[in-house]
This record gives C-alpha cells, structure tokens and sequence, in this order.
C-alpha cells in the first residue's frame, strides 16, 4: 500500500511538472509569435494586387502567423474649400475575395454630419453591391496641438449611427508631441493605424510609441513600401504578442526605398 501512495505521488509531482512545463511553452511560443494581419492602402490610380506576405522574412519563417486581409480603398476626399472628390472605383472592390475597407481623406475638419452622409452612402452603395465592407477610416493629420479637437470629432462621427465603427491612420509624432491627446483619440477609436514614414522616409521608433504598441491593443502601423527589413528592426523594439495590422502603401519610388 506504501509503494502504492509513493507512486501515486511521485507520477501526481510528474504530471503537474509536465502541466506547467507545457503551459510555459505554449505562452512562450505565442508571447514570441504576434499574429500579423497585412492590408494595402490603396490610393487613385492604384491597385492592389500586390502579394505582400512574400515581400518579409517574417513571414517565411512563420506562415501560420501572417496573412493577408482586404484593401483600404479611398472612396473620397473633402477638401479644404469644402469640395468633395469621389474617387470610387467599383470594378475594383467587386473582384476582392476578403471584405474591403473604405477610406475617407479629409483636408479639414468639416461637419461629421456631412462626413456621415457620404459614409452612409457608400455602404449602401456596396451593400447593394453585395461587396462585403467591414472597415471605416478616417485619415486626417490633425495638427498635434488639436488631438483633443479631433477626438471629439470623431465622437460626433460615431454618434451619426453610423453601421460600423471608425478607425483612423495616426502621424508617429502624435505620441510624443502630445500624449495625452493621443490617448484621448485612441479611446475615441476603433483602431488607429500610426504611419511609420514621412513622406518615403522611415520614422523613428519614439519610446512614447512603442509603450503606446505595448499597452495598447487598437495601436497598429502603416508602412510605405513592403520594407523587407523593417519587421526584424520592429520587434527588437518593440515587444508584444497580439495581431498587428500592417498597413502598406506601395507608392511611387518603393524600389528606392530610404534606409
């Protein structure tokens, strides 16, 4: 009976041993492999057509953590004088097998209302389409000073029941020109998209930003170009486990890229 309890105990020690091992292993492998989910902005004139996943060694190493999700279409932009430019293209999205996003530019700040308008027009417009729409952008590069302003904005725009809810594309300079309303929008927003480039120059990783990737879970990034390089010197900075969005914007120029 003594052998039997000894036993008992011995395998009771094993198994929790091997229980715990596993489950270090487990979060070991995930904490180290964030899901990355690619997208392309896509601009007049552009398409998108490109296969980014090749473009990164990332992704080679480790298919099962990357794929490719529908483009971000600039369906309009509302201009400084009030104008508003359609830029829809319709033969496009029809032939894009995941849900799209559509993207609004705007030169100023003008009535949400209106901006809600034009927003509940287009997704009517696809829906009847049958073109399935799962994202809403904003893109605005609100003075830093204004974060607060533009937060508000945003506010108003989501309070316009609207279908879906609004993301927007960030400047990297919000977070260290102006923290505090840089959480404000993030709070206001479904995700914010931080463009890692000005212009075709790469930014710098500010340490504002890289808590801002840490902390926050509705906090991605846009590239200019596929940068091949650019995800290895990414995660040597900044450390994180859940899906990043990354959006590309394969502008002119992308062969020369800036190191």
């Amino acid at each position: 009976m003594r052998q039997k309890i000894s036993l008992a105990f011995v395998l009771s020690i094993v198994f929790s041993a091997l229980a715990i091992s596993a489950a270090f292993l487990a979060k070991y492998l995930i904490s180290k492999e964030p899901k990355l989910v690619f997208f392309e902005w896509v601009w007049p004139h552009q398409k998108a057509e490109h296969d980014v996943l090749s473009e990164f060694e990332y992704c080679h190493r480790r298919t099962k953590r990357c794929r490719m999700a529908g483009p971000r279409f600039l369906i309009g932009t509302f201009e400084r004088s009030g104008k508003y430019v359609s830029h829809l293209r319709v033969q496009r999205a029809l032939r894009e097998e995941e849900p799209i996003g559509l993207v609004w530019r705007l030169e100023a700040l003008i009535s949400p209302h209106r901006v809600a308008r034009e927003i509940k027009s287009a997704l009517s417009f696809f829906s009847d389409l049958k073109v399935p729409v799962e994202f809403l952008f904003i893109d605005y590069d609100s003075p830093s000073e204004r974060l607060r302003h533009y937060a508000n904005w945003i506010r108003l725009l989501r309070s316009q029941q609207l279908q879906l809810p609004v993301s927007v594309s960030g400047l990297a300079s919000w977070s260290f020109d102006n923290l505090d309303g840089f959480k404000a929008l993030v709070e206001n927003v479904e995700t914010v998209s931080v463009q890692l480039y000005q212009g075709a120059q790469k930014v710098e990783l500010h340490d504002n930003l890289v808590s801002a990737l840490e902390r926050l879970d509705n906090v991605h990034i846009s590239l200019f170009c596929p940068d091949t390089g650019f995800l290895d010197h990414f995660f040597k900075k900044v450390s994180i486990s859940r899906q990043l969005d990354i959006g590309i914007f394969n502008g002119s120029g992308c062969s020369n890229l800036s190191e």
